[in-house]
């Protein structure tokens, strides 16, 4: 059976964006919180999200650029205290390898994706 569901998830079209993260299947669980996956999926308070869905009018954060995942945890202004060095945009599947491997990072994100929750009046132009 893991072979079928590993052909399933490398042939499939949708969660590319985990995908990249997590290539191959496993019956271990990865241990996610809800914050990690909103954060890894893209799914959630983001403004690059909310537009996708037609949540929102534009997909750009207060601070004047693309609200992305990546845009909050490595330049808004309104996540400074959390920030990350940004990934060349050649080495943003790698970056998000090694940040969702590593706990310091995973913290990092979940603190910003709280703040996001708890002050999202803030971040919309709209």
């Amino acid at each position: 059976m893991p072979n079928v569901w590993q052909k399933l998830w490398t042939e499939g079209e949708t969660g590319r964006s985990t995908h990249n993260i997590i290539p191959t299947v496993s019956l271990h669980p990865a241990n996610w919180s809800r914050e990690d996956i909103i954060f890894f999926t893209g799914h959630g308070p983001f403004q690059s999200y909310l537009r996708r869905f037609n949540l929102s009018t534009t997909s750009i954060c207060r601070c004047g650029l693309e609200g992305t995942p990546l845009h909050y945890a490595t330049e808004c202004l309104l996540t400074l205290s959390w920030h990350m060095t940004k990934p060349a945009p050649q080495h943003a599947d790698q970056w998000f390898r090694n940040v969702a491997a590593n706990p310091h990072s995973k913290s990092r994100l979940r603190s910003i994706i709280q703040h996001i929750h708890l002050n999202q009046p803030l971040f919309r132009l709209d």
